[in-house]
């Protein structure tokens, strides 16, 4: 039969709403999402290491549920009412979603990417995270596409984003604008089609 794509959506008046930036240093990552395998913080704290940005100038900071363990420059601040979820994302350079396939799970989407566009945040994730597959994270157009799994990899592409605050202007730019296509009035268009 017939595929109709109802694309993934959030609520843009709210997640693109002004916000209160919270920056905790210069350059700051932010990883939303709980402690879980799945989820890769395990390869996206081994890249934040590698990468060096652990010097006090730069934050990474995580929010969500779980026990987060928090080396040098990494920041565990918890589950976030939506607002205070949104200032940090107003406060941040980039998002990072390093999801990692497990037998048991394959990110579907990974809405943090669709609430971080709305504020014009460009999100690093894998080829394993839905919104990279489904389109909405391009490489070098709305973010950066790395492998799952691959921490060297992901820590040069922080490093390339906290050395080049131009494209991090560019690629935020363009993810606040590829977002509008994934609203809530599209996602009901394709219901409605289907």
């Amino acid at each position: 039969g017939p595929v109709v794509e109802a694309p993934q959506s959030v609520d843009d008046a709210f997640w693109a709403a002004a916000a209160q930036p919270h920056r905790i240093a210069r350059f700051q990552a932010m990883f939303a999402g709980r402690d879980a395998p799945e989820k890769g913080l395990g390869v996206l704290l081994r890249a934040w290491e590698a990468a060096g940005l652990g010097d006090g100038a730069a934050a990474l900071v995580l929010a969500g549920g779980g026990s987060f363990a928090a080396p040098g420059g990494v920041h565990a601040i918890g589950a976030l009412e939506p607002s205070a979820m949104r200032n940090f994302y107003a406060g941040s350079d980039v998002v990072v979603v390093p999801s990692v396939p497990t037998r048991d799970f394959l990110e579907p989407w990974g809405l943090v990417v669709n609430e971080a566009f709305d504020q014009g945040v460009p999100v690093i994730a894998t080829t394993a995270v839905g919104a990279a597959a489904g389109g909405l994270v391009r490489h070098e157009q709305t973010g950066l596409v790395v492998e799952p799994g691959d921490a060297a990899g992901l820590a040069a592409a922080l490093r390339r984003l906290h050395d080049d605050p131009g494209l991090r202007t560019r690629l935020g730019a363009a993810a606040r604008d590829a977002v509008r296509a994934f609203s809530h009035d599209a996602w009901a268009a394709g219901m409605g089609r289907a």
